[in-house]
């Protein structure tokens, strides 16, 4: 809205001031003079004669009240600091006229247009020296600088000023977003410090129950140090414990004392069998019966009725039991004259002696007898693939890990510096076999076959047991780099997973020589990948069924196991692969 001083657009006779419609209280009349120039109505001009010379004469009628009006600045808003966002700001402005002369003069229809440009103009050099986030010290120092009254060559005078600032929308948007990010910073840190403090007093809380519970079983260990642990032990523990469980613990021991006395028979018919080899073999004879009852033997024969071979000198008389020392014999050969020396225990799964005599299952509950010093141990870890790919060749793969045991249990030498770990793997991986010490006794795992092929998983518990089976090693004697012998019968279903498995595994400090060998149809370049190096990649003949590709992986697996062996032994770590005919290195095979 714009604001007009000069109260009449025409200038009008003196005599006709009366008629203009909303004259103010306060308002000036200015005349025109002939010789040019104007003059303001004095009192001279309000004597008789004055008013009877300028009834006629034409003059202006200029306001001379207060006037106050407020407004926005948008077109020509006011930048801050950053010269990229705005303040709105609102000015109230009080003028009033002190020059009617000057305002007839400018002849201005709007008097806001001299106003407002004029304070804008001092006004806006403060606020661009303040960022946009200070618009009150802006406000502050514009309306402090501000020194009323302002004089304005117009003929106007400026009394009152006041200019209110704020951040334009984008501004205010972006302050808000600032305080709100800080907010929530603090915020973040507050509950983080909280989170902190009830973490650190659960674990205390933790550390606590567990030093409790240390200090318990420290106490159970030691009240239970004078208990014999073995298995009529326990179950009478228990049944003091428990004493409603009088009737199953008695059953259970009953059961125990059967077994025991089963097994005591066993070990007696196995010894009876012993004798009676001997005898066949020539190597002692009737007459040594007696003694060699009571010096082998011992007294187990004898509570057993002494069992004895048929024709064996049944009617002979027992020697004395200070006599365990064979009696005078009539000369024979050499090798007949040498202690008997009995033959191997049979393995537990039963199948042939190292002297050709089939015999029976034994009990795998043996423990391997005690290691000669060994200059280092061999870590060996046979990964088969039991994925339906391999369905057709599963009691062949059960087979060539009997073969690795009764070589390894035929060779003590070697058997002390090995440690075997056997792992399947189709869908899962699984460890069959943890790594151990190879004996007649151990257990051979029966192998089934699963649903899919995965090699991830198999790759992942390598990388789980190899260097915390290595650490353990370490402890009883220098380690040579383990061995994986990897068998590849299916074509994985996990690419990417897998590779990256196993480059984790390659990367490990005790990054096993992985022996890769494929059968069937599986991918060559899938075989060659896994090896490590490259040259420990081997592959059957695609025509080769899958039943003769598992004999064949059955030797590679026999001599390199021994040579392993054999080179830990002598305190080297040479690793040779020992291929038979029909493996062949992956670059060889067609």
């Amino acid at each position: 809205m714009s604001v007009s001083l000069i109260l009449n657009n025409k200038p009008v006779p003196r005599s006709q001031l009366a008629t203009l419609p909303g004259l103010p209280p306060n308002f000036a009349v200015v005349y025109a003079l002939k010789t040019g120039g104007w003059e303001i109505e004095s009192p001279r001009h309000l004597t008789v004669a004055g008013r009877l010379q300028n009834r006629y004469k034409l003059c202006y009628v200029v306001d001379l009240g207060d006037h106050r009006r407020t407004a926005k600045l948008t077109r020509t808003p006011l930048t801050c600091k950053d010269q990229a966002h705005r303040f709105e700001a609102t000015i109230d402005v009080g003028f009033r006229v002190h020059d009617p002369v000057a305002v007839v003069r400018g002849n201005l229809p709007d008097v806001l247009s001299a106003v407002y440009p004029y304070l804008i103009s001092r006004i806006r050099p403060i606020a661009a020296r303040f960022a946009i986030d200070e618009a009150f010290e802006a406000q502050a120092r514009i309306n402090g600088t501000l020194v009323l009254p302002m004089a304005l060559a117009e003929g106007m005078t400026i009394f009152y000023c006041d200019v209110q600032l704020e951040p334009d929308e984008a501004a205010r948007k972006f302050v808000r977003g600032r305080t709100e990010a800080g907010r929530s910073s603090e915020m973040g840190r507050l509950q983080h410090h909280a989170v902190l403090g009830n973490t650190r007093h659960q674990e205390a809380v933790k550390d606590i129950e567990q030093e409790a519970r240390t200090a318990r079983e420290q106490r159970e260990r030691a009240a239970l140090s004078s208990v014999q642990f073995d298995f009529r032990g326990l179950i009478l523990e228990h049944l003091a414990k428990h004493p409603g469980d009088t009737e199953k613990s008695m059953e259970l021991l009953l059961r125990w004392d059967e077994g025991r006395q089963a097994r005591a028979l066993d070990q007696e018919q196995r010894q009876v069998e012993m004798v009676r080899y001997m005898i066949d073999k020539g190597i002692v004879r009737e007459v040594d019966v007696p003694g060699l009852r009571d010096g082998v033997l011992g007294t187990s024969a004898v509570a057993f009725g002494g069992m004895l071979p048929p024709g064996a000198g049944a009617s002979a008389q027992p020697a004395p039991a200070a006599a365990h020392v064979f009696p005078p014999a009539a000369p024979r050969s050499p090798s007949a004259s040498r202690p008997p020396t009995p033959p191997p225990s049979a393995p537990p799964w039963g199948g042939t002696r190292p002297d050709g005599a089939q015999v029976p299952g034994g009990s795998p509950s043996g423990a391997p007898p005690d290691d000669p010093a060994v200059a280092g141990l061999a870590p060996v870890y046979v990964v088969l693939d039991t994925s339906p790919a391999a369905a057709g060749c599963v009691t062949e793969l059960r087979d060539a890990l009997r073969s690795l045991q009764t070589v390894l249990a035929n060779s003590p030498d070697v058997t002390s510096a090995v440690r075997l770990s056997v792992l399947t793997f189709s869908d899962t991986a699984d460890v069959r076999l943890p790594l151990t010490q190879i004996s007649w006794q151990t257990g051979v795992p029966d192998l089934q076959t699963g649903d899919g092929c995965r090699y991830e998983p198999v790759f992942r518990r390598l990388l789980e047991l190899v260097p915390l089976e290595t650490e353990r090693l370490k402890q009883q004697a220098r380690v040579n780099r383990p061995t994986v012998f990897f068998l590849a019968v299916g074509d994985p279903e996990d690419g990417g997973e897998w590779q990256a498995a196993q480059q984790e595994l390659m990367r490990h400090h005790y990054r096993p020589n992985i022996v890769a060998c494929g059968i069937g149809t599986t991918d060559r370049r899938t075989v060659a990948r896994i090896a490590s190096p490259a040259e420990f990649a081997v592959a059957a003949h695609a025509q080769a069924g899958l039943r003769e590709s598992v004999a064949q992986f059955s030797m590679l697996l026999q001599n390199t196991v021994l040579h392993l062996g054999r080179s830990a032994v002598a305190g080297s770590s040479e690793l040779d692969l020992e291929r038979p005919q029909g493996l062949s290195p992956i670059e060889d095979v067609e």
